[in-house]
């Protein structure tokens, strides 16, 4: 399933009664929880288990907050118990939903009331940054020449204060040296 399809399943929750459903979507060896199930799982920890399972939010370009969290999926009776409190609903081979008895106040809301309290709920998670994000904030504090010239080698090596560098300073001074030489040869 692709995020536009979990989209409109989790928000077509127009009834009472769907309001205590969780969808868990298989993504490769995991089972993941979006948006409402995610939120809902979140509302109502079925053990001390489901507390240590972290929640990502990332933004998407349309604006939209895909929150989820997920478990392998093996893992499935560690974190959604199997005592006669809920109900598995197998729908195909990608998707099982769990049937849970909500609480009175959310049984009492209207879908946007939920969906208002979902975005609330969204909008206090840490965003998860996207690759591209983290490359532009990390950017590099001095350039270095494409190839250096073996005199700034042997200036550099003769400037390297050995007696009062630490294991790991020599190290990594090693370690460019071996870089640099290599560009070199």
């Amino acid at each position: 399933m692709n995020i536009a399809e979990i989209r409109e399943l989790e928000n077509s929750r127009k009834s009472p009664d769907m309001y205590g459903r969780i969808h868990f979507i298989k993504e490769g060896n995991f089972y993941r929880a979006h948006d409402i199930s995610a939120w809902l799982i979140s509302m109502m920890p079925f053990s001390e288990a489901i507390k240590n399972i972290k929640i990502f939010a990332k933004k998407l370009k349309d604006g939209y907050i895909d929150a989820w969290l997920g478990f392998p999926l093996t893992s499935l009776e560690k974190y959604i118990p199997n005592d006669g409190t809920v109900t598995f609903v197998p729908i195909n081979d990608t998707q099982i939903d769990v049937v849970i008895v909500p609480t009175d106040d959310i049984l009492a809301s209207d879908f946007d009331t939920i969906r208002k309290a979902v975005d609330d709920w969204k909008m206090t998670l840490p965003l998860k940054e996207e690759k591209a994000d983290r490359r532009k904030d990390h950017e590099v504090v001095e350039a270095r020449p494409r190839i250096p010239r073996i005199s700034d080698v042997i200036s550099r090596v003769i400037s390297f204060e050995l007696e009062s560098s630490s294991p790991m300073e020599a190290y990594e001074f090693l370690r460019e040296l071996r870089r640099d030489i290599s560009a070199i040869f």
